[in-house]
């Protein structure tokens, strides 16, 4: 396995540049670095984190980026961390989201590093899971990362392709609040918040049963732990394209013995929705025994605004079409119906 990180924090520019300097960028940077090189899917050799040199300019960034992209293969994860500014120029050809570099000037769109840039490398590159991590202001305006469909067809099955987009930002909010947050632990609180409590689930691990953290748990471990913390914090996104929620890209680095135990089937159409979006590899068949349960099912994934709940409504609508009949057909649709109009 020859999966790679490549981490950039550019935290330094020109007196005049008008763009501001944050230390803490430079601290998540080598945090990342850190607790990845710790993180026993991963280790130092398979992590770089770029010099100074290399993030001064847009050149030396996507050089270090191919280079790394052009080490993986197939099974592989490809993992792209930004930790800096962002910025948005919509009179531009082709909008994009711009990451800045450390000779980046504020208002002038061509020092900085066009996120399509970025996207291209991490798209033609050979690993089958590609994952960008953005922590910067106008992250919540990056798009998917894949060819744009909005299903997921591998969503049961194992082939773990696909992409993922995880950023600082969710909601109608363009800046990314950069100063620490001293609730996190040691360096950590020297970080961004969303790097510092993102790295802090990757350091403790999680609660959760499975000795991986996946892409869902992740998430949903970052999202938990902002909304404890005694500030307020942004809300981050996640978007995933021909990726499950269920990949597994870190090691859950908590104790087994004080995780939590195995959870029994789901009983309620909500548990197993949740179930279900998490892949949390749930016997279908046992849910297929009862079409009413079925058809409140398929009816909540109908109007789930999560990643992947289309793409597991037709699965099961399939499969429903196929195991139902007579009688118990009509129990079904007539509960996705009801469902769905209620």
């Amino acid at each position: 396995m020859t999966s790679r990180a490549v981490v950039i924090g550019p935290w330094e520019y020109a007196a005049d540049a008008g763009v501001p300097r944050y230390e803490e960028i430079g601290v998540s940077a080598a945090q990342y670095g850190k607790v990845l090189a710790d993180n026993p899917m991963w280790g130092e050799d398979r992590c770089r984190v770029l010099t100074k040199e290399e993030v001064d300019t847009a050149d030396g960034v996507m050089a270090a980026l191919e280079e790394e992209a052009g080490r993986t293969g197939t099974g592989d994860v490809f993992l792209v961390v930004y930790v800096g500014h962002g910025a948005y120029w919509g009179d531009v050809p082709g909008a994009e989201v711009h990451f800045s570099v450390g000779s980046s000037y504020d208002g002038k769109p061509w020092t900085w590093l066009s996120s399509w840039y970025l996207y291209r490398a991490m798209r033609l590159c050979r690993a089958d899971l590609k994952v960008l991590i953005a922590d910067c202001c106008y992250s919540n305006m990056l798009p998917h990362l894949g060819n744009g469909l909005d299903t997921l067809p591998g969503v049961f099955d194992d082939a773990g392709q696909g992409t993922c987009v995880l950023t600082a930002l969710k909601d109608d909010n363009i800046r990314a609040w950069p100063l620490g947050c001293t609730e996190l632990p040691g360096e950590l609180a020297k970080c961004t918040p969303f790097s510092g409590h993102l790295l802090d689930v990757l350091q403790r691990g999680t609660t959760d049963y499975r000795p991986h953290i996946t892409l869902g748990l992740l998430r949903d471990a970052v999202v938990s732990e902002m909304r404890r913390c005694r500030f307020d914090h942004d809300k981050p996104r996640m978007l995933l394209n021909d990726a499950r929620e269920s990949r597994a890209l870190f090691t859950n680095r908590m104790d087994a013995a004080l995780r939590e135990p195995r959870p029994g089937s789901p009983v309620s159409a909500k548990e197993w929705v949740a179930a279900l979006l998490r892949g949390n590899g749930c016997d279908l068949e046992e849910l297929l025994q009862d079409p009413r349960k079925t058809g409140e099912v398929v009816a909540l994934l109908r109007t789930s605004s999560r990643e992947g709940a289309a793409a597991i409504a037709q699965h099961l609508e399939e499969r429903a079409s196929a195991l139902f009949r007579s009688h118990d057909f009509a129990r079904y649709w007539n509960k996705a119906e009801r469902a769905l109009r209620a």
